[in-house]
């Protein structure tokens, strides 16, 4: 497989390095902005070509690496030229292959693989992709032929569903973001009731590190025993939401709740509690399918 590349900011600059790094062919880089794509090439150990139609030449499968606003317009200038056989490929999060608009009658194949990772650094991104999962959708063509690359990867692969691209990216994003988001409104809120902006992070940060770090340790379930009477291989499995949550919402502490709304002060902060807290107490109810959280969502969406 030679894959060419197309964008040299961080994504494609990263994912060459990484790639070339486990043994793979990277031909080398077609960027807009030329010396972008020169260091890309340099630090990769491959080419810069000048001319979009010299890449598609001498590769087999092109990386679309470039902002999701600029895919689209690469295709439509692609699908132009003779790509009869070859893999096409973008790594966006958010869109899924269908931007690459009746593909089938230029016989090409086409997918996207999305590192979910944020590369912050393109010189440095790669090093810290090797336990990062990569999520893939796309024609199965085009992934059978992926195989050869994910084969010299140290990376999971999980096939995602194109149709269901946009609600993945948006978990991902809440997962990431989001969790950044409402760390900040944590210490607007500490900066507000007196609490030093740097010492409102020293107060959160274990509380913070301690519960993602509760979420994601990991436990082997009991091993089963199949139909023959052998012994399964045990499995790990994550501690999760439901089974580590703690505050005042799992202990179904009303009072407390309705105290916290009253005093918040902002709107904003109310509308985040309230949309926040009813997930809150869904995982509470997992956790405790006997108890009765009725009046907590009440007073949550009242």
């Amino acid at each position: 497989m030679k894959i060419g590349i197309i964008g040299a900011g961080k994504v494609g600059t990263g994912m060459g390095k990484y790639i070339t790094a486990h043994g793979g062919t990277v031909t080398g880089f077609y960027s807009r902005t030329e010396s972008s794509g020169k260091e890309a090439a340099q630090f990769t150990g491959t080419k810069l070509f000048t001319t979009l139609d010299s890449l598609i030449e001498e590769s087999d499968t092109l990386f679309i690496t470039t902002t999701d606003e600029a895919i689209k317009a690469i295709w439509d200038c692609i699908a132009t030229k003779n790509v009869k056989g070859k893999v096409i490929c973008h790594c966006s999060g958010s869109l899924s292959s269908d931007v690459f608009s009746n593909w089938e009658g230029t016989g090409a194949w086409v997918c996207s693989i999305h590192p979910i990772y944020a590369f912050s650094n393109k010189f440095t991104a790669y090093k810290k992709l090797t336990g990062v999962k990569f999520a893939v959708e796309g024609s199965d063509q085009a992934l059978e032929k992926m195989q050869e690359l994910f084969g010299l990867l140290p990376n999971e692969v999980v096939r995602i569903s194109t149709a269901q691209k946009v609600k993945y990216h948006a978990a991902t994003s809440i997962a990431s973001n989001h969790i950044t988001g409402l760390i900040y409104l944590a210490v607007d809120m500490m900066q507000e009731s007196g609490i030093e902006k740097q010492k409102a992070y020293d107060l959160l940060k274990p509380l913070v590190e301690n519960n993602v770090k509760a979420v994601f340790s990991q436990s082997a379930r009991e091993e089963s025993v199949d139909a023959a009477g052998g012994s399964n291989q045990a499995q790990m499995q994550y501690a999760g939401c439901a089974r580590t949550l703690t505050g005042p919402i799992e202990r179904n502490d009303i009072t407390t709740v309705q105290k916290h709304l009253q005093k918040l002060g902002r709107q904003e902060w109310e509308n985040v509690y309230r949309a926040v807290g009813i997930q809150v107490a869904k995982a509470a109810k997992e956790k405790h399918p006997d108890r009765d959280y009725q009046e907590m969502k009440r007073v949550l969406t009242s």
